[in-house]
């Protein structure tokens, strides 16, 4: 994201900053001689201003730094007089909790307990099916890396290391491997790993982003991009590489499904519970895909990230990222089981005897603050 100008008279914008820094945000010095904007290039987003010839928008020497105490610095606003900018200060933590819950009613067990804490960020936990080990990774930079800790913190253990963006990391139902989706090659593309000692990388499809295991832990559902036929679901051999698959494409739904993204396979092994695409509103619903019948069923009109218990009938999920939901695929009836007022809460994952629910928990705090030059 840069940041651009266009000549008051007409003509073609003018890029005001240049290279692989997110800039935004940019507002005019009164005097119209430099442009203060929010940027990452120096490290956290914090406040900058380059230079600019007013009549033709094009920049004088490189960004400077404003330093300010500001973890994360957003919306600038100069003063008339330009001696003062006022901005926002934001802190954010994400780490990842544990909420214990009773298996035959999904009642939840007292308070939620941390597992992660402290300053970094942590994203979509998945801890193994024995509750012994949960795998995450940092939204930090750099941003990727895929790590695994005791349900109580302890035991932090790297498993990815190198420059490649790893995400949404899985463990097999038998709790050898952890598969997930990467960049390392090129575009994303499922990987699998060794969760014991992070050994043994291997690339699993030629494209793919959510990796979701069969319960016999054999094969692999993703969804696919192809440049020219949209997404589609594919099901590959989890015991061999991209180069040795012959992927099963599923059939693509019908309207108004249209958009088919499996996140959760069921115990049983019959189905699929995927979504309809992504959404920061709380998603646009649940849907079910039979491996038996080769049909999809919307099962709810609102929620993401489903997660099917041991019954292979209650499936849970999140909904507007403040909201834990549980719906029964017989009966079609859904209820809430938890929910928080401010923070965001991330994909559920559950363990196989349904006694805690792994997630991240967001906190974002906010100040205003008056920088004055001298």
């Amino acid at each position: 994201m840069k940041i651009l100008t266009a000549p008051a008279g007409g003509g073609p914008p003018v890029p005001a900053t240049t290279g692989k820094a997110t800039d935004w945000s940019p507002v005019w010095a009164p005097d119209g001689k430099h442009i203060y904007f929010v940027s990452d290039r120096g490290g956290s987003m914090n406040l900058w201003r380059v230079a600019i010839d007013e009549s033709s928008g094009q920049p004088h020497g490189e960004p400077e730094p404003i330093i300010t105490p500001a973890p994360f610095l957003a919306h600038p606003s100069v003063t008339a007089d330009g001696r003062r900018i006022a901005y926002t200060a934001v802190s954010q933590t994400q780490n990842i909790q544990r909420l214990a819950l009773d298996p035959a009613t999904l009642a939840v067990r007292g308070g939620p307990s941390w597992v992660t804490t402290g300053s970094r960020l942590w994203a979509n936990p998945d801890p193994t099916p024995n509750d012994e080990w949960v795998v995450f990774y940092s939204r930090d930079q750099p941003e990727g890396d895929v790590y695994v800790c005791r349900p109580d913190g302890t035991g932090l253990r790297q498993l990815t290391s190198d420059a490649a963006i790893d995400r949404v990391p899985r463990w097999s139902p038998d709790g050898t491997w952890v598969a997930f989706f990467s960049e390392r090659g090129g575009q994303l593309q499922i990987w699998k790993i060794r969760g014991a000692d992070g050994s043994d990388l291997q690339q699993m499809t030629d494209s793919g982003s959510i990796a979701v295991w069969s319960p016999d832990s054999r094969r692999l559902a993703t969804a696919k991009a192809f440049p020219s036929a949209g997404r589609i679901t594919m099901v590959v051999d989890a015991d061999r590489t991209a180069a040795e698959q012959t992927p099963e494409v599923l059939p693509p739904p019908s309207d108004p499904i249209g958009r088919f993204i499996p996140i959760s396979w069921s115990p049983d092994g019959t189905r699929l519970a995927g979504q309809i695409g992504f959404s920061d509103r709380g998603g646009a619903g649940i849907v079910l895909y039979s491996f038996t019948s080769r049909t999809y069923d919307r099962l709810t009109d609102f929620g993401e990230w489903p997660v099917w218990l041991g019954d292979s009938r209650r499936i849970l999920f999140v909904s507007r990222g403040r909201e834990f939901w549980v719906v029964d695929r017989a009966t079609r009836q859904t209820r809430r089981i938890y929910s928080t007022v401010w923070d965001v809460l991330g994909p559920p994952r559950i363990t196989r005897d349904a006694r805690a629910v792994y997630y991240s928990r967001r906190v974002t705090e906010a100040d205003i603050y008056l920088l004055t030059f001298e």
